[in-house]
């Protein structure tokens, strides 16, 4: 029972970063009507819009999954999900305190990723436990 309460709360966590990586890639496109960014930054939004359609929710679904091997794949895509925010924060940024903000702005999803799947790890080695 407490397992499938932890299962329930990634499926939910898994929701939210959806949404808000399809809000804030989407949002990153108005950057690029920004002086000195349009044209070396076009690739960026298309790409996080991407990664809610593919990183991510294979990610989520990995954490599920419940063995070690899909769990740490699951973390490789946040690593990976985190990389390719910080270079596109380093290119839709004018400063570095601009760079700063959107990938502050855009590191949620892969945080949400990885605390997830280390939430399922820890259930799953406590035998069924939930960990807060």
């Amino acid at each position: 029972m407490q397992r499938s309460s932890t299962r329930i709360g990634v499926v939910l966590t898994w929701i939210a970063a959806e949404a808000y990586q399809l809000f804030f890639g989407a949002f990153t496109s108005l950057q690029l009507g920004a002086p000195g960014i349009g044209d070396r930054a076009s690739w960026a939004p298309n790409l996080l819009v991407a990664e809610a359609f593919t990183i991510l929710p294979v990610g989520f679904l990995l954490a599920l999954w419940g063995t070690p091997a899909g769990r740490t794949i699951a973390l490789a895509g946040a690593m990976v999900i985190l990389a390719v925010d910080l270079a596109a924060a380093a290119t839709l940024g004018r400063w570095l305190s601009e760079s700063v903000m959107f990938f502050l702005l855009l590191a949620p999803p892969a945080v949400l990723l990885a605390r997830s799947t280390i939430r399922m790890r820890q259930a799953s080695a406590d035998g069924g436990g939930v960990m807060s």
